[in-house]
C-alpha cells in the first residue's frame, strides 16, 4: 500500500486515473441529460438581451439636415472630401445637432469622427470609399485592439466621449467600400514612414 504523502508509481497512478474515468462515465450514464435544456438555457439568455435593449433609449436628434455636397464634398469617388464630412459634422454640431446627409454617389474620405446629437445617414445609393492611404488615419486616438485600449490609428468612424449618435440609412449589405485587403496592402515605404510619424506621437 503506498503511505500518505510518498510519491506514486506509475503503475498506482494509471490505476487510479482509470478508475476515475470509468466513475466519470458511471455517473454521467446514471443521470440523465434532459432534452432541451442547452436550448432552455439560449432562451433564457435572448430574454435577458432583449429585456436590456428596451432599456436602452434611441438617440434623439433634432429635425436639422445637413448635406456633406454643401460643405464641399463631391460624389465622384476621386476628390478627397475628407474636410468636408468634418465641416458638415462640425456645423450640424454647433447648431445642435441633427442629419448630416450623405446624398446619392461614391465620396472618398479618410476617418470619419461624429460628434454629440450627430446622426449619420446614407441616402439610396450612397457609397463611402474610405481612403487607402495609412496616412489619413493619423493622428492616433483612442481605441481598441483585441480589448486592449491604446492610442492606435483612427477606425473608418471614431467617436470619443460623445452622445446621441448614429449612423443610418437604407438596408444595403454594403453601405461601406473600401477592400481591407487592398487598405491593409499598402507599398513597404508607406508602412515605413506611417510607422516613423506614429512613433513621433
Amino acid at each position: 500500500m503506498t503511505r500518505v504523502g510518498s510519491p506514486l508509481d506509475r503503475r498506482t497512478f494509471l490505476q487510479a486515473a482509470g478508475a476515475a474515468g470509468v466513475g466519470a462515465l458511471a455517473l454521467r450514464a446514471a443521470v440523465p441529460v434532459r432534452a432541451g435544456a442547452v436550448r432552455a438555457d439560449d432562451s433564457d439568455l435572448w430574454r435577458e438581451a432583449d429585456a436590456i435593449l428596451r432599456r436602452i433609449p434611441p438617440p434623439a436628434f433634432p429635425a436639422r439636415i445637413v448635406d456633406v455636397t454643401e460643405h464641399g464634398a463631391r460624389p465622384d469617388g476621386a476628390f478627397d472630401s475628407s474636410r468636408a464630412f468634418r465641416a458638415a459634422i462640425d456645423a450640424c454640431h454647433a447648431a445642435g445637432g441633427g442629419r448630416v446627409v450623405v446624398p446619392r454617389g461614391r465620396f472618398l474620405t479618410g476617418p470619419i469622427v461624429l460628434r454629440s446629437k450627430v446622426e449619420l445617414h446614407l441616402a439610396d445609393g450612397a457609397v463611402i470609399a474610405f481612403s487607402r492611404d495609412p496616412r489619413a488615419y493619423l493622428p492616433v486616438v483612442l481605441t481598441r485592439w483585441e480589448g486592449v485600449e491604446l492610442m492606435n490609428y483612427s477606425p473608418f468612424i471614431y467617436a470619443f466621449e460623445q452622445t446621441d449618435i448614429a449612423i443610418t440609412g437604407p438596408d444595403t449589405p454594403v453601405p461601406f467600400s473600401t477592400p481591407l485587403e487592398e487598405f491593409f496592402l499598402p507599398k513597404v515605404s508607406d508602412i515605413v514612414a506611417a510607422a516613423k510619424k506614429l512613433a513621433a506621437y
